[in-house]
């Protein structure tokens, strides 16, 4: 886990695979696969892309392993 290391902002990869539609990767800012130059999202734009079946989350910057247990941490919330 990133730690005291959260990171400023998270970036969208945008990737296009072959001809199928273009699916994007979120990953932090200084991940060596980051897109340089892409805007960044704060924790809560991020988590609301991450629930897009067409988002993936980078595992090589540790987005997977910190956004991960904030997603499956909603999943249990019921409106009162």
């Amino acid at each position: 886990m990133l730690g005291e290391r959260w990171p400023s902002g998270w970036g969208l990869a945008k990737v296009r695979e072959g001809r199928g539609p273009v699916r994007g990767v979120l990953r932090t800012p200084d991940c060596e696969e980051a897109p340089q130059g892409a805007p960044l999202l704060d924790v809560e734009h991020a988590l609301n892309v991450a629930e897009n079946s067409g988002t993936r989350l980078c595992a090589l910057c540790g987005c997977v392993q910190e956004l991960t247990p904030m997603r499956a941490g909603f999943d249990h919330i019921t409106d009162c």
